[in-house]
């Protein structure tokens, strides 16, 4: 366990906070984090019951507070979230990516997956995982005001 991140289900890097975890930094109960959740007033992914919380964006909107009201911000979440990940997604991949045993991740996400590498379990495509995330994302408007900086002004 690192002191940044209370509680990792696994010992592989991941993207995301357990909802217990994230729940002790916004000082709330685990209870109060899922109903908010649920509501859309903070970011999360739902696949199956679960929810993931993406650790960079949760904090972002703990700090700041704002949001950027456009609907293909989301967009852009779900491309920083796995823009680390290979084209081809392995379920290894994909197990250090969402800190779950694969067994969990068979049902929740229900990817088509291709055959792969023996001994990797087969493999998707990234848009595939991206596809399915942007249908998992809550409604809470992404909290993108350090990205501005980073990206170029959209000019219509």
């Amino acid at each position: 366990m690192t002191p940044e991140t209370p509680s990792r289900r696994s010992a592989g890097p991941t993207p995301f906070l357990s909802v217990a975890a994230a729940a002790r930094i916004a000082g709330l109960s685990s209870t109060s984090l899922h109903r908010r959740l649920a509501n859309g007033e903070l970011p999360g992914y739902q696949l199956g019951r679960r929810w993931f919380v993406p650790e960079r964006e949760f904090r972002r909107h703990l700090r700041r507070r704002s949001w950027m009201l456009q609907h293909e911000a989301a967009d852009d979440m779900v491309r920083e979230l796995t823009a680390a990940l290979p084209r081809l997604v392995a379920m290894d991949d994909l197990e250090r990516f969402f800190g779950l045993r694969r067994a969990f991740l068979y049902d929740l996400l229900r990817l088509p997956v291709f055959a792969g590498a023996p001994g990797r379990g087969g493999v998707t495509t990234i848009a595939v995982l991206e596809q399915a995330l942007r249908a998992a994302r809550n409604d809470c408007p992404p909290c993108v005001a350090e990205m501005r900086a980073q990206q170029p002004v959209r000019v219509a």
